[in-house]
C-alpha cells in the first residue's frame, strides 16, 4: 500500500510538471507569435513536450497496474484468511456438535427411563384400581346385608312393642284387680294370694322388659356405630375417586410433557434448558405418583381392615339377632301360659269385677299430640281430667304404662312457682328431673312425664303450648 501511495505521488508530481510544461508551451507560442519565433523552434518544443505527456501515461497505467495487482493479493490474502477463519469455526461446530449429540443421548436415556417408570406407576395405579373396585363390591354387599338385618331388627322391635303393649294391658287388668280384690272376704284371701304371685311374675316380667330394652338400646348403638363406618367408608371412596381423577390429571400432564420434548429435542442449543426444566418436573411429578401410590396402599390397607371390622360387626349383629329370636320366642311362649292364667283368674273374677265397675279408676293413654290446655279440655269433655300422681307406686304404675312424653294434671299456672294438681291440691311429692323444675324463659308452666329417664326423676316443666301426648284418670 505505500508503494501504491508513492507511485501516485510521482505519477501526480509528473502529470503536474506536464500540466506546467503544456502551459508555458501555450504562455511561449502565443508569446513568440509576437516575437516572430520560428517555425523549427516552436516543433522541437511541442516534439518534447509530446514526449514528456506519453512518459506521464506509461507511468500513471504501471501506478494503475500496480494497484490491481496489489488488491488481487490483498483480496487472496483476505480469502485465505477467511477460509482459515472457517475451517476453525467449522471445527468447533463439529466439537460443539458432538457435545451435544451426547447431551441430547443422556437426556432420550433419562426420559426413556422416566417412561418406564411411569408406565409401572400406571401398571400399579390400574391394580389399586382394581382393588378398590373389588372392596366397593364387598362394601356394597355389607351394606345389603346392614339393611336386611336393620329390617329384621325393625320386626323384632315391632313384635316386642306389641308384646310389651300386651303386657301393658296385662297389668292394667292386674290394677283392676288389686282394686277389686280389697272388697272380697274369703275369695279375697286368695286372690290377694295370687294377685302377689302376679305382681312377682310382673316384676319379672318388668325385669325382662328392662333387659330387652337395654339390649335395645345396645343394638341401635351398634347400628348408629355401623352408620358412622358406612359414611367413613363412602367419604374415603369419594376421596379414592378423587385421587384417582388427579393422577389421571397427572397423566395427561406427562404425556403432555412428553409430546413437548419430543417436538423441542429437534433445536439442541435453544431447547437444551427446556429439556432440563422438563426432565426436573417429570421427576417431580414421579415422586408425587410415588408419594400418591404410598397414599392409595395405606388407604387400601385402612379399607381392608374397615372391611374386617364391619364383618366382625356383621357377625355379631348376627349373633344378637339369634339371640333376640330365642329371647322373643321364650318370651312368647312365657306370655301365652301367663295369658291363659290371667285369662282364668280375670274369669272367675269377672262377676265381682262387675259389681265393683262403677268404683273402678279409668285411664285413657292419648296417641294424639295437644298442648296442656287443649289436653285437659279433652280430658274434661269425657268426664276425666289429667291424671294425678300422689305416690311413688302410681308413679312407677304409670311409667310402666307410657312410652312417650305426656302431660300430668301439674302446673303453676295461677301461681308462679306453686305447683297445684287439677283439683288445686298442693303438690306434696315430686318426681322431677335433676334441675327441674327451672322455668327457662319463664314460660314454663305445665309438666310432662319422660319415659326416658329414670322411673323417680322424669318430671320436667314445659311451656304448655308444646304439644305433648297425655293421660286421662276418671
Amino acid at each position: 500500500m505505500e508503494l501504491v501511495n508513492i507511485y501516485e505521488s510521482e505519477n501526480h508530481e509528473t502529470c503536474s510538471q506536464y500540466d506546467k510544461i503544456g502551459l508555458n508551451r501555450d504562455g511561449d507560442t502565443y508569446a513568440d507569435k509576437d516575437r516572430k519565433l520560428s517555425y523549427t523552434e516552436e516543433r522541437a518544443r511541442n516534439q518534447r513536450g509530446l514526449s514528456i505527456g506519453n512518459k506521464c501515461v506509461v507511468l500513471s497505467t504501471v501506478c494503475f497496474s500496480l494497484m490491481c495487482i496489489f488488491l488481487v493479493a490483498a483480496i487472496v490474502v483476505l480469502h485465505i484468511k477467511l477460509m482459515a477463519e472457517r475451517e476453525v469455526q467449522a471445527t468447533h461446530m463439529l466439537q460443539s456438535s458432538s457435545r451435544d449429540q451426547r447431551e441430547k443421548d443422556l437426556l432420550q436415556n433419562s426420559f426413556n427411563s422416566l417412561t418406564q417408570k411411569k408406565l409401572e406407576l400406571e401398571t400399579r395405579v390400574k391394580d389399586l384400581t382394581a382393588e378398590k373396585t373389588q372392596l366397593q363390591s364387598n362394601f356394597s354387599s355389607l351394606s345389603q346385608n346392614k339393611l336386611e338385618l336393620e329390617t329384621r331388627v325393625k320386626d323384632l322391635t315391632a313384635e316386642k312393642t306389641q308384646l310389651q303393649s300386651s303386657f301393658s294391658s296385662l297389668s292394667q287388668n292386674k290394677l283392676e284387680l288389686e282394686t277389686r280384690v280389697k272388697d272380697l272376704s274369703a275369695e279375697k284371701t286368695q286372690l290377694q294370694s295370687s294377685f302377689s304371685s302376679l305382681s312377682q311374675m310382673k316384676l319379672e316380667l318388668e325385669t325382662r322388659v328392662k333387659d330387652l330394652t337395654a339390649e335395645k338400646t345396645q343394638l341401635q348403638s351398634s347400628f348408629s356405630s355401623v352408620s358412622q363406618k358406612k359414611l367413613e367408608l363412602e367419604t374415603r371412596v369419594k376421596d379414592l375417586t378423587a385421587e384417582k381423577d388427579q393422577l389421571q390429571s397427572s397423566f395427561s400432564s406427562v404425556s403432555q410433557t412428553k409430546l413437548e420434548l419430543e417436538t423441542r429435542v429437534k433445536d439442541l442449543t435453544a431447547e437444551k434448558t427446556q429439556l432440563q426444566s422438563s426432565f426436573s418436573s417429570v421427576s417431580q411429578k414421579k415422586l408425587e405418583l410415588e408419594t400418591r401410590v404410598k397414599d392409595l396402599t395405606a388407604e387400601k390397607t385402612q379399607l381392608q381392615s374397615s372391611f374386617s371390622s364391619l364383618s366382625q360387626k356383621k357377625l355379631e349383629l348376627e349373633t344378637r339377632v339369634k339371640d333376640l329370636t330365642a329371647e322373643k320366642t321364650q318370651l312368647q311362649s312365657d306370655f301365652r301360659v301367663k295369658k291363659l292364667e290371667l285369662e282364668h283368674r280375670v274369669t272367675s273374677l269377672s262377676e265381682e269385677l262387675k259389681k265393683e265397675a262403677s268404683k273402678r279408676d279409668v285411664l285413657f293413654i292419648s296417641t294424639e299430640k295437644k298442648s296442656w290446655s287443649e289436653s285437659r279440655q279433652y280430658c274434661m269433655e269425657r268426664g276425666a281430667d289429667l291424671i294425678i300422681i300422689k305416690s311413688e307406686e302410681k308413679q312407677r304404675n304409670i311409667f310402666s304404662l307410657v312410652k312417650e312424653r305426656v302431660w300430668i294434671g301439674l302446673s303453676d299456672i295461677e301461681n308462679e312457682g306453686i305447683m297445684k294438681w287439677v283439683d288445686n291440691s298442693p303438690l306434696n311429692q315430686g318426681f322431677w328431673l335433676k334441675g327441674e323444675p327451672n322455668d327457662q324463659g319463664g314460660t314454663e308452666d305445665c309438666i310432662e312425664l319422660m319415659p326416658s329417664n329414670p322411673v323417680l326423676n322424669n318430671w320436667n316443666d314445659l311451656p304448655c303450648s308444646e304439644k305433648r301426648e297425655f293421660i286421662c284418670e276418671k
